[in-house]
C-alpha cells in the first residue's frame, strides 16, 4: 500500500481556506457537522436533477462540488485523504464481484 501522494491534502487544505476567508463553516460541532451533511445532499439533489435534464456541463459541475465539500468536510474532521483514500482502494480493488441474472452486481464474500 502507498502512504499517497499528497494531492487530496493540498487539495482540503485550499478549500478550508477559502471556507475561512469566506466565512463558511468550519465547525466540528454537531451542527457544523450536520451543516455539512446538508451541504452534501443539497449538491447531490442539484447532481440528480442535471442528469434527469441531461444537461453534462451541469452533472459536471454538481460531482466538482461535491467533491468540493467532501474534501472541505475531511478536513474540518482532520482525516488524512490522502491515506484514507488508499486504503479503500487498497480494499475495493482486493474485493469479488459477481453478476446476477438480473444484471445487477453482487460482491462475493
Amino acid at each position: 500500500m502507498s502512504k499517497g501522494c499528497g494531492h487530496l491534502k493540498l487539495l482540503q487544505r485550499r478549500i478550508y481556506r477559502n471556507k475561512v476567508a469566506k466565512g463558511f463553516n468550519v465547525s466540528r460541532s454537531r451542527n457544523g457537522v450536520r451543516e455539512e451533511i446538508v451541504h452534501l445532499v443539497e449538491e447531490l439533489g442539484e447532481l440528480a436533477a442535471a442528469h434527469r435534464r441531461g444537461n453534462r456541463s451541469k452533472v459536471i459541475n454538481a460531482l466538482i462540488d461535491l467533491m468540493v465539500f467532501d474534501l472541505g468536510f475531511l478536513e474540518i474532521l482532520g482525516v488524512n485523504t490522502d491515506r484514507e483514500m488508499d486504503k479503500v482502494l487498497v480494499q475495493n480493488e482486493k474485493r469479488r464481484y459477481r453478476r446476477r441474472k438480473d444484471g445487477s452486481w453482487m460482491r462475493v464474500r
